[in-house]
């Protein structure tokens, strides 16, 4: 009986603790991506991470997608096309940032590159992201001449 009158005394108290406390699920942007296969996939991310990890993570995409990133190896990195809405809502580059996506883009796919290319590294996952569909793009990371 004591512990019950404690319960609904203290009740109130962590009702507004916990709905006050940001839990982990509060940073999950959820993505949408298209396989090369034309399957749809529910990916999630944290807040602040790259879309590229997030991919990597969830783990469905053949290695074929992915590539190690240019300048630092240890990362992966792949090829999407962003769905035009969300064009805007890309965090921006900075100057050496932008210039690196470019040379990337350049020289990793070349003539799969359409405006809506982007490398999966160079984005990092926001609220605004939220909802946003993707679809895998290829990369072309050796010359065939």
């Amino acid at each position: 009986m004591a512990l019950r009158a404690l319960g609904r005394a203290l009740a109130p108290a962590l009702t507004r603790a916990s709905s006050s406390t940001p839990t982990v699920f509060d940073r999950m942007v959820q993505i949408f991506v298209i396989d090369k296969s034309g399957v749809r996939h529910t990916v999630r991310g944290l807040e602040g991470a790259s879309l590229a990890s997030a991919l990597q993570e969830y783990g469905g995409f053949g290695d074929d997608s992915f590539m190690p990133h240019v300048f630092e190896p240890g990362l992966p990195d792949c090829h999407v096309y962003v769905q035009g809405d969300y064009l805007d809502k890309l965090p921006p580059l900075d100057g050496e940032a932008a210039q690196d996506h470019a040379r990337v883009l350049e020289t990793a796919v070349r003539a799969k590159a359409r405006d809506n290319s982007r490398m999966a590294h160079y984005i990092a996952l926001t609220p605004a992201l939220n909802g946003m569909t993707v679809a895998l793009g290829d990369v072309e990371p050796w010359e065939t001449q």
